[in-house]
């Protein structure tokens, strides 16, 4: 049955030694400063303004808890589970919240800054305008949480995963993303200029529109993203992958992109001039009147791609593979160095077994 009587800090710690389950108590506003509260179980306890700072709820349960305005400056969450509470513009600055799980909660505004986040894990839970500014982001994970206008500035994000998030009103000055996952993203139209993101992975993420200018892109996954019309110029994506990927119309002016694998890529009227794309492969991309204008393009391989209206003028050919291309109206003048359709292999391409 639940409880309305007031409690003393040193009653309520003394209960949860004893290993009373917490529920319906009215705590609201109780200086809890350091208390020794780990492995507690709370159910429905109303912690609201309560003073947790620098208190110990490691391996506690929260379990439809209210801690909207709590200060948990400090406090230890080590492997605490919060399920279907609430910590609404709750400051857990400097928390300690290693392996912590936070299912169906409303975190509005909350503060998790300088926070050691580390194998922490997010699901459903509102995070609208939560503020992760230098948290210690590794091995987290985010899965299908609200994030409008969440705060990433100068925060590194070490092999995370942010799995459909809409981060197009995201605060990410400063931030780096080191093999983060962020497959199926939302970051349409807005700006990553500059930023780093190292094997990162944006398979079938919107990027449509977006300025990557002079962002570091090396060894990224890009399949099935949408780019069209975005901007990455001067980029470096050495190794990265475009697989099936939309860079319809983008610009891609004198970007790093040697060994980059476009197979399958929707490239018409993209700008690649002055970029450097050493033994890129492009079979079968859309390339019509796409721009490779003075790119360097030795040892890329066009197989059966589509370069209709294309111009490579001034582009570095030397053995680059030209195999079975559509060239109607292109502007190929330095052909001679790359190498032509190979007869065998096209016959090979094109034979049929026989009919029975």
């Amino acid at each position: 049955m639940s409880e309305t009587a007031p409690l003393s800090a040193a009653q309520l710690v003394d209960r949860v030694f004893e290993g009373e389950t917490i529920e319906g108590l009215d705590l609201r506003g109780l200086d809890l400063h350091e208390a020794s509260l780990g492995g507690g179980v709370f159910q429905g306890a109303d912690l609201r303004g309560a003073n947790l700072r620098g208190a110990d709820l490691g391996e506690s349960m929260l379990l439809k808890c209210r801690l909207d305005g709590a200060d948990l400056r400090g406090a230890s969450l080590h492997q605490a589970l919060l399920h279907e509470s609430t910590l609404n513009r709750a400051d857990l600055g400097g928390a300690r919240m290693t392996g912590t799980k936070l299912e169906k909660c409303e975190a509005e505004g909350a503060r998790f800054d300088g926070a050691d986040l580390r194998i922490a894990a997010f699901t459903h839970c509102a995070l609208d305008k939560a503020s992760f500014i230098e948290a210690v982001l590794e091995r987290s994970v985010l899965v299908d949480c609200k994030l409008e206008g969440i705060d990433l500035r100068r925060t590194k994000l070490v092999a995370v995963t942010l799995l459909r998030a809409d981060l197009r009103r995201a605060a990410l000055e400063g931030a780096s993303f080191e093999r983060v996952v962020l497959i199926e993203a939302n970051l349409a139209r807005r700006s990553l200029r500059g930023l780093h993101f190292v094997h990162t992975q944006f398979t079938d993420a919107d990027l449509t529109g977006c300025d990557l200018r002079q962002a570091v892109l090396t060894q990224c996954n890009f399949k099935g993203a949408k780019l069209a019309s975005a901007s990455l110029v001067e980029v470096q994506a050495a190794g990265a992958l475009f697989i099936e990927a939309d860079l319809t119309a983008a610009s891609l002016l004198r970007a790093q992109l040697g060994q980059a694998i476009l197979v399958d890529a929707k490239l018409e009227r993209a700008d690649f001039s002055g970029a450097d794309m050493q033994q890129c492969i492009l079979h079968r991309a859309d390339c019509r009147e796409a721009r490779f204008v003075g790119t360097n393009l030795t040892y890329a391989d066009f197989s059966r791609a589509d370069l209709s209206g294309a111009d490579l003028s001034g582009a570095t050919l030397e053995r680059a593979n030209l195999h079975r291309i559509e060239d109607a109206l292109a502007r190929i003048p330095n052909r001679s160095a790359a190498l032509r359709t190979d007869p065998e292999l096209a016959a090979a391409e094109e034979w049929q077994p026989p009919k029975t």
